[in-house]
């Protein structure tokens, strides 16, 4: 049974460095663990199948969830997003998590590490009130670069502590799912329960969350808002009938500055 590959910095050869190099300088960060998922292991992971019940769909019991989407899909694909298109971005996502049938709230602050990556994670945990009560949280700059053929993970820090029990996860959207993937091989033990809280997923992603946490022998339920979209080949979640149209687009880059605006204002 195959899993990801950890590599530390001081481990890692002169092509992954020289990968990572390019957004270690965009983020102004420098990745001290990498965790590697080649081409083959992706593809396992990436498999057509049925979702299994572990994936939790709000949008099954309430079809407002996919209208919210589909409104978020509209403002990822602007030409130019104004700084009301992206203020109505990040409160649909906001109620987005609302309708979820866990509350991501309660999950947090029963939790004994919450993980929240930069920046959308650590935004929208911190708007929802997710961090206060956490006994342990985790905000790490993680980013995804592809590299021969499959995804190398760079993170900037390492857990607080490796986990074996409950673990709750606050993420804006799930395309490929390498991100949380790689989050939770660092910072959750075998026996771990883990609550994943987003307001989208492709099915790719949410299959290979699930798959994942079957080798990594974590109790995982993912809460998501709605799954949809494919993978691209830059493994971003696309329109599967237009490749060229995004469903929600980059999250982090939507909503920081309007969240930054906000918090300035108050």
């Amino acid at each position: 049974m195959t899993i990801a590959t950890v590599i530390d910095r001081v481990d890692g050869d002169a092509d992954l460095l020289a990968a990572a190099a390019a957004y270690e300088q965009r983020f102004d960060t420098t990745f001290a663990t990498f965790v590697f998922f080649d081409a083959a292991l992706l593809a396992d992971l990436h498999a057509e199948g049925p979702l299994p019940g572990t994936v939790v769909q709000a949008s099954d019991t309430d079809p407002a969830v996919a209208d919210h989407v589909d409104s978020l899909t509209r403002v990822a694909n602007l030409a130019t997003q104004s700084a009301d298109d992206q203020a109505r971005y990040l409160h649909t996502l906001e109620e987005i998590y609302g309708r979820l049938a866990v509350s991501p709230v309660v999950a947090c602050r029963g939790a004994d590490l919450v993980i929240a990556p930069q920046r959308e994670g650590r935004i929208l945990a911190e708007r929802l009130g997710c961090l206060p009560g956490a006994a342990s949280a985790w905000a790490p700059q993680a980013k995804r670069i592809a590299v021969r053929g499959g995804l190398l993970v760079g993170f900037d820090s390492r857990p607080p502590a490796t986990v074996n029990g409950r673990v709750a996860v606050i993420d804006g959207v799930v395309a490929s799912g390498v991100t949380l993937m790689a989050a939770l091989h660092l910072a959750a033990a075998p026996g771990a329960r883990v609550d994943i809280f987003t307001s989208h997923s492709t099915a790719a992603g949410a299959l290979a969350l699930a798959r994942y946490a079957d080798r990594l022998r974590h109790a995982t339920t993912v809460h998501v808002g709605h799954v949809s979209g494919v993978l691209n080949d830059r493994f971003y979640a696309v329109d599967p009938g237009d490749p060229a149209r995004l469903v929600l687009g980059d999250v982090g880059d939507t909503i920081s500055g309007v969240a930054d605006r906000q918090a300035v204002s108050r």
